[in-house]
């Protein structure tokens, strides 16, 4: 067979990329007796940004953004997914995910190879509007999953990183920021009508406490 050598190379890395569907992340799902793997979040990225792309101000490369939202936690099918609160287990985390991807991506023809690690470093980087935005709806999604699961399944450290996560990510762009904001006023009527707001931090109680009984 004249592309067998191809195909079995293409083989290797959808094996090895398959494992980003066992990947457990730290989110549980709608149905709280699971966690979502790292595979399912990737899944709703790309669904977010293909309702987002004719709302926001900036004509962004589409294509470039999925490719980006796909591959930019491949990584973790072999390091695994690192909470955002567990800052000791994130020490050295961009240089064991730059080996991963090295090793997952050797399979790839040359040239596929080249692009996906040029994709992963324009994400990193965050300089063009594509890795803007990409990274915003990566940062929109964390709190979105908490907010679908609800606060009476956070544990403390959901709580610590909640209010306000990452929202420095999604001030660049006016219907991003929109709904990044509405995402926070969802968090807090949801904490609120829990009545778990003494679960965040001070500032964060205090700003929820007051939009509260500006409301009243």
């Amino acid at each position: 067979m004249k592309n067998k050598e191809l195909i079995a190379n293409l083989f290797a890395f959808y094996i090895g990329a398959e494992k980003l569907k066992t990947i457990i992340r730290h989110s549980y799902t709608s149905n709280t007796d699971r966690t979502e793997s790292s595979a399912e979040h990737s899944w709703m990225l790309c669904l977010i940004a293909m309702t987002l792309f004719e709302h926001i101000s900036l004509k962004v490369d589409q294509l470039k953004v999925l490719k980006m939202l796909i591959l930019h936690d491949l990584a973790e099918a072999i390091t695994g997914d690192i909470p955002a609160f567990d800052t000791k287990a994130r020490v050295g985390k961009q240089e064991r995910e730059k080996a991963a991807i090295d090793e997952l991506f050797t399979p790839l023809p040359e040239n596929t190879r080249n692009e996906f690690l040029a994709l992963i470093e324009e994400y990193e980087a965050r300089e063009t509007d594509e890795s803007k935005v990409a990274q915003a709806i990566d940062k929109f999604e964390a709190p979105l999953q908490h907010n679908i699961f609800g606060p009476e399944k956070w544990d403390q450290n959901d709580f610590d990183f909640h209010g306000g996560y990452k929202m420095q990510f999604h001030q660049f762009e006016p219907f991003i920021k929109d709904l990044r904001d509405e995402l926070e006023e969802m968090s807090r009527k949801k904490i609120t009508e829990a009545n778990l707001i003494h679960k965040l931090p001070k500032h964060i109680q205090e700003d929820y406490k007051k939009r509260s009984n500006d409301e009243n």
